[in-house]
């Protein structure tokens, strides 16, 4: 569910980047980026003839080969992962936001989940998965969440285990007059209908964004995983309309923003990251 397939095919700078002594038409990779899991897939397949790999005693070099041009052939796709809601991983790297050398250096810590020859025996493959909860860890600056302050006006509420916003099909999108799907992204905003911020990186945990990010994504609502993360008694709210540039924020009602944050109980919620977002399983 809600997995989306990034193109890699990496060029010839993204092999040099890496310090390679191979071409990049060496080198196949595929990926696949899983927001139910936080996971980015990567399958690194390597032409054994063009790499110069004889076989049978060629399958620890071909991995030694793929692990030192990791870095390369991993970073156009890393590069192309939404941040927020107007920028990449990418274009934080443009921005300074995010050092070049911290990314790869992650990607250098990959550890291979398996490999194998293909049955003709000509090429070479191995999977990666990267955690997206690892390259969420990168930006968090904060040591401690944000309280946000108990409103002025009210409504009852009582202490839930979670927060679980239905945000399938398309919703309005604030302030313009189309229509769009929400899409995830490592931080989401969530406001309510006057545009007051309900959740933003900086008023959830560190330790909480660096266990299972500062959202969860699901597009099944029986998923084992979303009980694990908002418990059996959450607070269901339905989405009113999507916001930002890459439709990554969720507005919600006044009434429902009060339901969360009336009670302390509720609001200790969102610091620890105790959100998951419902979202289509075929995204634009």
């Amino acid at each position: 569910m809600s997995a989306s397939p990034v193109p890699a095919a990496p060029g010839p700078a993204a092999t040099a980047a890496a310090g390679s002594a191979l071409p990049a038409t060496s080198y196949s990779t595929s990926a696949l980026l899983r927001w139910d899991t936080m996971t980015l897939a990567a399958r690194v397949s390597l032409d054994l003839r063009a790499a110069g790999i004889r076989l049978p005693a060629g399958r620890s070099e071909a991995e030694n080969m793929i692990e030192r041009d990791l870095p390369g052939l991993l970073q156009e796709t890393v590069f192309r992962i939404p941040v927020d809601s107007y920028r990449t991983v990418g274009d934080t790297l443009a921005d300074g936001t995010l050092s070049i050398n911290d990314l790869l250096n992650l990607i250098r810590s990959l550890s291979r989940r398996e490999s194998s020859f293909s049955p003709d025996f000509r090429t070479f493959s191995a999977l990666y998965e990267l955690p997206l909860t690892d390259i969420a860890s990168l930006y968090v600056r904060h040591s401690r969440p944000y309280e946000l302050a108990a409103p002025l006006d009210y409504t009852p509420s009582r202490p839930y285990s979670g927060i679980v916003i239905y945000a399938k099909g398309e919703l309005p999108v604030h302030g313009e007059h189309v229509r769009a799907r929400a899409v995830p992204c490592l931080f989401p905003r969530i406001f309510d209908e006057r545009m007051n911020t309900i959740l933003e990186r900086n008023l959830v945990s560190p330790e909480a964004i660096r266990r299972w990010g500062l959202v969860g994504y699901t597009e099944d609502l029986a998923a084992a995983a979303l009980e694990e993360r908002t418990g059996d008694n959450p607070l269901r709210i339905a989405a009113s309309a999507v916001f930002g540039t890459s439709r990554t924020d969720l507005v919600i009602s006044r009434e429902e923003a009060l339901r969360i944050l009336t009670l302390p109980e509720n609001r200790a919620l969102l610091r620890e990251g105790r959100v998951v977002v419902v979202i289509d399983k075929s995204l634009p």
